[in-house]
């Protein structure tokens, strides 16, 4: 005889689908020591308001959003490994180059492009529309080329 998922087996189901987005779009914006206090406390929140927050579409955005606007410490660069020697293999130039970017821009093209999340739902977390995720990413990639002296897309 097999059981009902409870509320909680429901929950821990929740958080192992979006703690890890979370905690890698949180990676860009919050000092990298702070990430896992964001995290624990957008999933505390989602708890608190779990049969609304669980039947959201995309509730990582919308944890996103919680997450940032509860956190103290903000972050001076956009990689969590910046300065760092465990740094991965990417080009050297490119935490700069994030850097420079508008906080708008560089906010898009993280969410899309390093974590993976759809323009709408980059969109939804920034509070700004599917098309403007889509401006500001293009932009961000033109100025990020620009910035690295890279000429094609490939």
């Amino acid at each position: 005889m097999q059981t009902r998922p409870t509320h909680i087996d429901r929950f821990e189901d929740f958080v192992r689908e979006v703690e890890p987005q979370l905690r890698r779009a949180l990676a860009g914006h919050i000092v990298e020591g702070q990430v896992a206090d964001a995290v624990a406390e957008a999933l505390g929140y989602a708890w608190e308001h779990r049969d609304r927050v669980m039947e959201m579409e995309r509730p990582a955005g919308f944890l996103y959003r919680v997450a940032q606007s509860r956190s103290r410490r903000r972050r001076q660069g956009w990689l969590p490994w910046e300065g760092e020697e465990s740094m991965p293999d990417v080009e050297p130039g490119l935490p700069a180059a994030l850097a420079d970017l508008p906080a708008g821009q560089a906010r898009a093209v993280w969410l899309v492009s390093a974590c993976g999340w759809t323009q709408v739902e980059a969109g939804e977390a920034l509070g700004v529309s599917a098309s403007t995720i889509s401006t500001q990413v293009n932009r961000a990639l033109i100025r990020l080329r620009t910035h690295l002296g890279v000429m094609t897309d490939g």
